[in-house]
């Protein structure tokens, strides 16, 4: 069978939806999503203080003289470099990435080399087990 361009999409995008990212990926989500919200709320609390120290200030100075808050940055940072979950979600990714590569490989040389329509749905069912 000749290999076209839609042919090698079908394939593809075949083994890419049904070779999916498992549970390191997951797990790595689910903590990035509960960083990502505790660092929301302890923002807000301390935008919360921060605001609260500025009226107490304001209320000490001169006429004429004024402490703002500056929008212009963030009071807290986070970071998931070199974390243990981040680390075995990208090993795993690779992983999957690879095989996918090779399996959608294996299916267009098996196609080239003369395999048939029965043949490439055998061919994707066997790359996918």
């Amino acid at each position: 069978m000749r290999v076209t361009k839609l042919i090698r999409e079908y394939v593809e995008k075949t083994i890419t939806t049904k070779m999916v990212f498992g549970e390191p990926t997951e797990k790595f989500k689910a903590a990035r999503k509960l960083l990502d919200e505790t660092e929301q709320s302890v923002e807000e609390k301390v935008e919360a203080y921060a605001k609260a120290l500025v009226a107490e200030a304001n209320s000490n100075l001169p006429e004429g003289f004024k402490i703002y808050l500056s929008d212009t940055y963030s009071y807290v940072r986070s970071s998931h470099y070199d974390a243990p979950l981040a680390k075995a979600a990208a090993a795993h990714e690779r992983e999957v990435h690879a095989k996918r590569k090779a399996a959608i490989e294996s299916i267009l040389l098996e196609l080239e080399l003369g395999a048939t329509k029965t043949d490439l749905e055998r061919l994707i069912t066997e790359a996918l087990s």
